[in-house]
């Protein structure tokens, strides 16, 4: 079988990128032809964003693309900004089986992840024109900005832009519930759970490990970079901390002046996965409602347990008392809490957490499990469209995230 890839590459690359890529490289590998038409936000941006309702060279792009390789299915990743909503009207009118995989939440809110001013914002989900995200300018900290993006996808809505796409892809169930609950009122048995996964296995390190704790990922405000340095502010626990991002200053500001934390920059993914591979745990402290994390999937593979917020996508990648613990999104003190109980735990109940983590990784996490699952969804939606027939059973559940 045949699948068009559509992408936007932002100018920054992120998670989103490198899902595609390693999506595209799985179904490549394991037999299947497969093309792309890629965009990007990097050159003639502001252009792009202005044609972002309706982008006609995009769509002559994607037309002429179907046209060459007539695929059995088209499947978009990231259609913001370059590719606008006019690459689901190609495959609409082209009448090619349509998926979306949804990585963040911009058709439904212009801040993409439903956080804004250092705490949730989820008043945009089920209005039609919430003129209040405009006022709160939560996307860029712009007005014009926010009003245009919103306007885009709400005339887009309105036309029915996202009724043509036969299958959404989410992450995680929280996800499939924000979407489902949302304006777009969209079917539930249009909505399939399939989670990222890591492309190659990666071999859990022995058992002994080092007593300190490790976070991985962007340094910023929605990370919870604020909550994971207060609650080691005076603590008796270590904190290593790599990555990069505007709370950068703040970050270094705080390990300069703490015996019990030090800052490793940016790294490369070989010294991530050594540095997750000797730590106690990993942390996940987000306030925003996370799609997903490849860096927790990353550190089950390790066999490393994540003591992780209780929203979003860390709420429903780790199984709490199994890999990992919660605390509550937000809380110095009860992350603080949840270090102490981490750290009164006996070796023999640490390793336990450390081969279920790995047990979870390959539960649900690997390439094998990810084609299956992907295999699964294309041919379903393929057959459905073609001859209009629904699969028995319990559809739109494919993922054993619990």
């Amino acid at each position: 079988m045949k699948v068009l890839y559509i992408h936007t590459y932002y100018i920054h690359r992120g998670g989103e990128d490198i899902v595609y890529e390693s999506e595209k490289s799985l179904m490549k590998e394991s037999g299947w032809e497969v093309e792309s038409v890629l965009f990007n936000n990097s050159k003639y941006a502001v252009i792009k964003f202005m044609l972002l309702f309706f982008n006609p060279f995009s769509f002559v792009r994607v037309c002429r693309a179907i046209d060459r390789f007539k695929p059995d299915a088209v499947h978009v990743h990231n259609w913001y900004f370059g590719a606008s909503p006019a690459v689901f009207l190609a495959a609409r009118i082209k009448r090619i089986p349509l998926l979306h995989t949804i990585h963040n939440f911009r058709i439904i809110c212009p801040s993409g992840v439903l956080f804004n001013d250092k705490k949730l914002f989820t008043h945009s989900i089920s209005r039609i024109f919430p003129l209040l995200s405009v006022r709160k300018k939560v996307y860029k900290n712009s007005m014009f900005f926010t009003f245009w993006l919103l306007t885009c996808t709400r005339i887009n809505h309105l036309l029915g832009t996202w009724k043509s796409i036969d299958r959404f892809i989410c992450l995680t169930n929280s996800s499939k519930e924000i979407i489902c609950n949302s304006i777009l009122k969209v079917d539930r048995n249009r909505v399939f759970v399939k989670p990222n996964f890591v492309l190659h296995d990666i071999q859990p390190a022995p058992f002994e490990r080092s007593d300190h704790f490790l976070y991985v990922g962007r340094l910023s405000e929605e990370k919870g970079i604020e909550t994971l340095l207060s609650a080691f502010s005076g603590s008796k626990y270590s904190l290593r901390i790599i990555g990069d991002g505007p709370l950068k200053s703040l970050v270094t500001k705080f390990v300069a002046a703490a015996d019990n934390t030090s800052y490793l920059g940016f790294q490369k993914k070989d010294f991530i996965i050594q540095e997750m591979s000797r730590c106690s745990a990993l942390i996940v402290p987000s306030i925003c409602y996370e799609q997903f994390g490849l860096i927790i999937i990353e550190a089950l593979s390790c066999g490393t347990p994540v003591i992780a917020s209780d929203i979003g996508a860390p709420a429903d990648l780790i199984c709490e008392g199994i890999t990992g613990l919660h605390f509550t999104a937000g809380s110095p003190s009860d992350l603080s809490e949840k270090l102490d109980k981490w750290h009164s735990l006996s070796e023999t109940v640490k390793k336990d957490y450390y081969r279920n983590a790995v047990k979870s990784y390959c539960n649900q996490f690997t390439a094998r499990k990810n084609f299956d699952q992907l295999t699964s969804i294309y041919k379903s939606t393929i057959y459905e469209k073609a001859y209009n027939f629904q699969f028995p059973g319990k559809r739109g559940e494919i993922s054993g995230l619990s």
